[in-house]
């Protein structure tokens, strides 16, 4: 290796780990003979290595296993009942949507239709109505704003909830 062109950091940590061997460790050992920025590094590095391998295993409580089977469990159950309450959904959403065709196609459906056609009326009414009072109020920006903080708002606190931690069990 030329001395215009240093070592990676991942071939250094191989030297000073003794995991880079064969043709390109030998390379790699005599480039860091002939520069000096790179034998800065891997003095570094294989410092690191000596205190790391100092360290030892924490050591783990009796009851580790356990508690990880216990906290395996639980996770089992919150995806099982996940699953089943998307299960029950479906038929319940099924119903649902029977229940609405028979309603439409029902013995008097024009009187439905009628119903639904004048609520139509009366609210497409008031929004006409109600629309000009919240632009002069400035409104739909306060409320648009209120309702992407909520939106905001909700995604966080789904995502940073805080998951229950299994009791410890006992020996």
């Amino acid at each position: 290796m030329s001395a215009a062109v240093h070592l990676s950091e991942e071939q250094i940590q191989g030297l000073a780990d003794a995991t880079l061997r064969g043709p390109e460790g030998l390379a790699a050992r005599e480039h860091c003979d002939a520069c000096g920025e790179c034998a800065a590094e891997l003095s570094m590095y294989g410092a690191l290595v000596q205190r790391l391998s100092t360290l030892e295993d924490p050591v783990l409580p009796p009851d580790f296993t356990s508690s990880v089977i216990v906290a395996v469990k639980q996770r089992e159950h919150v995806l099982l009942q996940r699953r089943q309450t998307v299960l029950a959904a479906i038929p319940a959403a099924a119903v649902a949507i029977f229940a609405v065709l028979g309603w439409i196609l029902s013995a008097a459906p024009a009187v439905h239709v009628d119903r639904f056609l004048e609520l139509w009326t009366v609210g497409r009414h008031v929004v006409s109505a109600i629309v000009p009072v919240l632009e002069a109020a400035r409104l739909p920006i306060a409320l648009g704003a209120f309702l992407f903080c909520a939106a905001v708002l909700f995604v966080l606190a789904r995502a940073l909830r805080v998951v229950p931690q299994p009791a410890p069990a006992s020996s």
